[in-house]
């Protein structure tokens, strides 16, 4: 939160002039070099001007013509980023540390409260299609909640695999005909249902305001240095997470209590590990993709975006004009 005009700040960066809250946001926030900043190697020398009344066409469109007036726009959305083309900029795909994972419904009981039938439900989504059709290849297939390569991933697991034949199997035996799927692009829902469709399940978008949906699609971002278990995990599957839908956390919550009962790094990792099995065995979710972060950059930056998520401009240089 920047809630008071400059000059003021340790960093890097000074705030120069603007504020941006919640409730109140400047038109421009100036932030300058801090030239009494301690780390005199990585002191900055560009300028940021954060524009907060240009519409999102007018900066796509800017960076597109690289008019010097818009250097980057973030957050683009896919379709965004498949109209995009300029000679003068380019799309940068920055592979976060966020996952996209369809929370499933056992508050509703029935079906969704068996563990084969959730386990089927991943068997039934294809999800290199959800990469290819969804998110137009700007993503990566997930086993569980945490990317490879990540702290807490656990490598001995691998993605459910496409099996449209045997989760028809599992479907019909439990009676489950259709399914409604909440939230996603359309591109995304899209992709599923036609999966499904495979498997014998007919989807639909939900699009009311309660809680009778049966798959809440997610997108989630972890902006910590390794600690999944409480940016990611906690949200989807403990006591009091934003987007719990099962009937008793409980043993998830035992987990997530073990890994802040230890401050050592590599005993949170091995819980965080016992987490990804947990999620694995017991299918909570559909576990579908992490999605990429998706930039809009002009070529006279050199962008160097973080795994955090969150807007980072620490490697970022820009060319004279």
């Amino acid at each position: 939160m920047i809630d008071a005009a400059g000059p003021w700040g340790t960093g890097p960066f000074v705030l120069k002039t603007g504020v941006s809250t919640l409730a109140k946001r400047s038109p421009e926030v100036v932030l300058e070099p801090n030239t009494a900043y301690w780390n005199k190697d990585r002191t900055p020398k560009a300028r940021i001007v954060f524009d907060n009344i240009i519409s999102r066409s007018d900066a796509i469109a800017s960076v597109a013509a690289g008019d010097g007036k818009v250097d980057i726009v973030t957050n683009l959305t896919v379709d965004e980023a498949k109209a995009f083309k300029s000679d003068k900029a380019k799309i940068v795909a920055n592979k976060a540390k966020t996952v996209l994972a369809g929370v499933i419904n056992q508050k509703k009981g029935g079906p969704l409260a068996d563990v084969a039938v959730r386990k089927a439900l991943n068997m039934a989504i294809d999800k290199d299609a959800v990469v290819k059709d969804g998110v137009a290849g700007y993503g990566s297939v997930v086993a569980a909640m945490i990317q490879p390569g990540r702290v807490g991933v656990n490598a001995s697991l691998k993605p459910y695999a496409f099996d449209p034949g045997a989760a028809k199997a599992v479907f019909e035996k439990a009676g489950l005909k259709s399914v409604a799927i909440k939230g996603g692009s359309k591109a995304i829902v899209d992709s599923m249902t036609a999966s499904l469709a495979k498997a014998g399940v007919a989807a639909t978008a939900y699009d009311g305001k309660g809680d009778d949906w049966d798959i809440n699609l997610v997108e989630h971002f972890d902006w910590s240095p390794g600690f999944a278990a409480g940016v990611v995990y906690r949200e989807f599957f403990a006591k009091g997470g934003g987007f719990l839908a099962s009937a008793d956390s409980s043993a998830f919550d035992a987990l997530y209590a073990k890994a802040l009962s230890n401050p050592d790094p590599a005993a949170q990792a091995k819980v965080m590990s016992d987490m990804e099995q947990w999620a694995y065995d017991t299918a909570p979710a559909v576990f579908l993709i992490s999605p990429n972060q998706l930039y809009a950059v002009s070529n006279r930056v050199k962008f160097t975006p973080y795994e955090t998520w969150m807007l980072e401009l620490a490697e970022t240089s820009v060319a004279a004009k």
